[in-house]
């Protein structure tokens, strides 16, 4: 029987008329997990209403997580059994952690509390640091906790609704920002100069090269709006060579003696020590679901895998909150792998290169419904695969600097051609795939100038490989329609294939969250 879901959209929003049926079991399951969102959600409000309501009005990107339901929603299009079950529990612990860290964040909020001296107290004990540098730096500290300065206002926001980049990326460019500019930078740069960013009475900043020389330079506009200390942890960008850990950890080193000194607190290597050995255990439970996707049932695909494990590298390592999340999860894949279930209709197994775009966060579960593709493996997820020893004080230190190096998207983009290039070869032959989607980031200076070796390559090696543009968070450039589309004549012309769901081929999502 073939598939109508896309019978089910709205036209041009895409939303959803009814739930979608799964069969009774799993659409049980999905409705009482939206439910449990919903109450994490509604308990989240009620607990500060005030603020939370000042927050929508004061911040335009705080409209995105009104929408973060139906995101969800779309997200889990077409999944059963323990991919269901995993995407859902990975999700609505992802809430539990950021709706938490949005509290710390508002409770110490001038724009929110002007004037308030217990604003100005709570924002003390934040550190603030730039999105991409791991916060297991700060577990060190008791009485001080880091909070990942654009993870709110720029990452999230980008991938829960495709227009909030939009405002903010117009505003660099008429500020004289170079339009060519990657969108990620570009739309930082646009949150600072609209005085977006909460104010926090903060002892410093720690900004970083991370992951590129945009990035780079729009440190100097958020460091102008923040007016606080701040620390530039410079991260090597060869990270793979051991001459330049030396300096990997001199510069982390710096970084904890200068965090010392503005918080006035020292650091306590026995409280790292412990929430790095939960941040280990949360990197064996992620090297288990590589392991079950390397198999003919590949339980652990599409975006919200990716997703969770970069806020989980970046913001929830060595959370308990999450670690326990993760055991659940993998005893729920694990139970189906080892009774051989594989309830979703795979055709090809692809590997997924590049770094993905977060206007277009669904695209995994378009690729399966439509045409039966399985993302097994994408670049995107494969950051922390490295045990951190932590027998003493110089190898902790010597481990998170190196879990810097291998931030999100560094991890493959930097650290010589070799990291993207030659790993791309080894994850097709590992995960047994039989087709590459390379995403093509316009906007990217650094990966585009190897394009024509990833051909090579792939022409020499007979493998189906298909380049896929898009401009990261920008949908102004690149549709998520024009995606599909890409998707689509290759799917005809070199795959010779026939769409499972014939009514996922092609509709108007432009208005679409």
């Amino acid at each position: 029987m073939i598939s109508k879901h896309g019978k089910l959209y709205k036209d041009k929003t895409a939303i959803l008329k009814h739930r979608e049926w799964r069969g009774f079991k799993d659409t049980w399951y999905d409705y009482t997990q939206w439910c449990k969102l919903w109450f994490l959600l509604i308990k989240w409000v009620i607990r500060h209403p005030i603020q939370n309501l000042k927050a929508i009005f004061r911040y335009r990107w705080m409209f995105a997580y009104l929408t973060v339901p139906s995101f969800f929603d779309r997200m889990m299009e077409g999944m059963k059994g323990a991919a269901l079950r995993g995407a859902r529990n990975n999700m609505n612990t992802l809430v539990i952690e950021v709706t938490q860290m949005l509290t710390d964040l508002f409770n110490a909020d001038l724009n929110l509390h002007p004037g308030s001296e217990k604003a100005k107290k709570a924002g003390e004990k934040i550190i603030l640091m730039d999105e991409l540098i791991p916060l297991l730096l700060t577990k060190g500290f008791k009485d001080h906790k880091g909070i990942l300065q654009q993870e709110f206002a720029v990452y999230l926001p980008s991938l829960i609704n495709q227009h909030s980049p939009v405002h903010y990326i117009e505003e660099s460019e008429s500020y004289g920002l170079p339009a060519d500019v990657c969108p990620l930078p570009s739309y930082e740069a646009g949150v600072a100069i609209e005085d977006d960013y909460p104010k926090i009475n903060a002892p410093c900043f720690i900004s970083c090269n991370m992951p590129c020389d945009g990035s780079i330079m729009t440190s100097a506009l958020q460091d102008r709006r923040l007016n606080l200390p701040s620390f530039a942890l410079n991260i090597p960008l060869r990270w793979k060579r051991e001459n330049v850990q030396e300096y990997a950890i001199a510069e982390y080193s710096d970084c904890i003696k200068f965090l010392e000194e503005k918080t006035g607190e020292k650091y306590d290597w026995e409280r790292l020590k412990e929430a790095v050995e939960i941040y280990n255990k949360q990197t064996k439970c992620k090297m288990e679901k590589w392991e079950m996707n390397m198999t003919d049932i590949s339980p652990h695909t599409g975006s919200s895998a990716w997703l969770y494990r970069i806020f989980e590298y970046q913001a929830a390592c060595g959370s308990k909150t999450a670690l326990k999340n993760d055991l659940k999860v993998n005893k729920i894949l694990q139970k189906q792998v080892s009774k051989g279930k594989f309830p979703k209709t795979v055709r090809h197994r692809a590997i997924l290169w590049n770094t993905p775009a977060n206007m277009y966060a669904n695209l995994n579960a378009w690729l399966l419904n439509c045409w039966g593709i399985d993302s097994v493996a994408e670049m995107i997820d494969f950051q922390g695969s490295e045990i951190i020893d932590t027998s003493t004080k110089e190898s902790m230190l010597a481990g998170i600097a190196k879990m810097a190096q291998g931030s999100t998207m560094r991890v493959h983009t930097k650290g010589g051609y070799h990291v993207i290039f030659d790993d791309l070869w080894v994850k097709y032959e590992q995960f047994n795939a039989d087709m590459i989607i390379m995403f093509d980031q316009i906007s990217c200076k650094g990966v585009g100038a190897i394009n024509g070796l990833f051909e090579e390559e792939a022409r020499r090696r007979n493998i189906k490989f298909v380049w896929l543009p898009q401009d990261l968070m920008d949908p102004t450039t690149i549709s998520r329609r024009n995606m599909r589309d890409r998707i689509n004549k290759f799917m005809d012309t070199v795959m010779k294939e026939k769409p499972l769901d014939p009514t996922l081929l092609d509709f108007d999502d432009s208005e679409s969250w």
